[in-house]
C-alpha cells in the first residue's frame, strides 16, 4: 500500500510580526485589513541566527472579528498562517502557491497558526513548482491543520502537485496531531463539501490523534499511474473518524509494488463508514488496521 506516512515535527510558532511570510499585526481592529505583504518582500532577516529567505504574496484578507476574508484572488511563494481562533473565507476566491526566486515552495498553502482554525469557501492550488522532495514541514499539502481543531468546509483544493512526482508529499487537505497513536487526546475536525482534486499523494488525510468527521466530499486521484501510489482518504495512526457520503475515485498505481486505495485505513483507531461511494481505484477499499466500526475520540 501507498500510506502518507506521519514524518515531520511541530511547527516552531514565533510570538510577533513575520510569520510564515506574512504581517499580521496584533493589535488590528475590525475592518482593518491583514495585509500580507502586498507585492513587497520580507527583508532578509535573522531568526535564531538562521537567514530567512525573500517572501512575496499578493495576498490580502479583511477582518471582521476572528473573520478574515480574501479580497481576491492571489499568489503566495510562502504559507498563508491562519491566527488562532480565526476563519479564513475565500469568498470564492483562489490562493495560488508557486516557486520563489531562486528557491522551491515548500510546506503548505494554507496552515494553522494555533490550536483552533477553520476554512471555508477557498479554492487552493499551486502552478510550476519544482519536482523537488521535502520531508517534515516543508512536504507539500494544500490545507494543514497540525495540532489543531475546527474545520475545513466547502473548499475546493485542486492540483496540488509538482508534475508528474514521486515525492511522497503533496497532500490536498492533511489534519495531523501528536502523538501518532490511539494514547493521546483527539482534536475534533470536520472536513465536509470539499472537493479535492489533481493531488500528488493523498486527497485528505487524518493521522494520529484526531478525531475526524469526513462527509460529502469528492476525492479524484490521477486515474492508472506508474510513478506514485496515491490514497483517495487515509485514517491512520491513532486517528479515529466517521466517513460518510464521499466520492474517492482514480486512485491507481500500475506497478505491482505498491498499492492505492480509495479509502485507506492504517492503525486507526475506529472508523465508522456509510454511504460512501468508490470506484475506479486499484483498490477501493484498504484495511490495514480499522480499530472497530465505531467513532472513538479520546477526550
Amino acid at each position: 500500500m501507498g500510506i502518507e506516512s506521519t514524518d515531520g515535527a511541530q511547527e516552531e510558532s514565533h510570538q510577533l510580526t513575520v510569520r510564515a511570510g506574512f504581517i499580521f499585526n496584533t493589535e488590528d481592529t475590525m475592518n482593518k485589513k491583514l495585509t500580507i505583504l502586498a507585492v513587497a518582500a520580507i527583508l532578509a532577516s535573522l531568526v535564531g541566527g538562521v537567514q530567512m529567505a525573500l517572501a512575496t504574496t499578493t495576498c490580502t484578507f479583511t477582518t471582521v472579528g476572528t473573520t478574515m476574508t480574501l479580497d481576491g484572488d492571489c499568489t503566495t511563494d510562502v504559507t498563508i498562517s491562519i491566527p488562532d481562533g480565526f476563519t479564513l473565507n475565500g469568498d470564492g476566491y483562489t490562493i495560488t502557491a508557486v516557486d520563489p526566486v531562486g528557491g522551491h515552495f515548500v510546506g503548505a498553502v494554507v496552515k494553522n497558526d494555533g490550536a483552533t482554525a477553520y476554512v471555508t469557501n477557498l479554492t487552493v492550488t499551486v502552478s510550476g513548482l519544482t519536482n523537488v522532495c521535502d520531508g517534515g514541514d516543508d512536504r507539500l499539502r494544500g490545507i494543514l491543520f497540525d495540532g489543531a481543531g475546527g474545520s475545513i468546509t466547502n473548499n475546493t483544493v485542486t492540483n496540488i502537485n509538482q508534475g508528474t512526482s514521486g515525492c511522497q508529499e503533496g497532500n490536498g487537505i492533511e489534519v495531523r496531531n501528536a502523538p501518532f497513536d490511539n494514547t493521546g487526546p483527539d482534536l475534533a475536525v470536520t472536513i465536509s463539501g470539499n472537493a479535492v482534486i489533481g493531488y500528488q499523494k493523498n486527497g485528505i488525510t487524518a493521522n494520529g490523534s484526531v478525531a475526524a468527521t469526513i462527509l460529502n466530499n469528492t476525492v479524484t486521484g490521477a486515474g492508472p499511474v506508474n510513478y506514485i501510489a496515491q490514497n483517495g482518504i487515509q485514517i491512520g495512526f491513532g486517528g479515529t473518524a466517521i466517513v460518510k457520503g464521499n466520492t474517492a475515485s482514480g486512485n491507481d498505481y500500475t506497478p505491482a509494488s505498491y498499492v492505492a486505495c480509495g479509502i485507506l485505513y492504517y492503525q486507526a483507531d475506529g472508523v465508522r463508514a456509510s454511504q460512501n461511494t468508490v470506484f475506479a481505484n486499484e483498490r477501493d477499499m484498504c484495511n490495514f488496521g480499522k480499530g472497530g466500526g465505531n467513532f472513538n475520540p479520546n477526550p
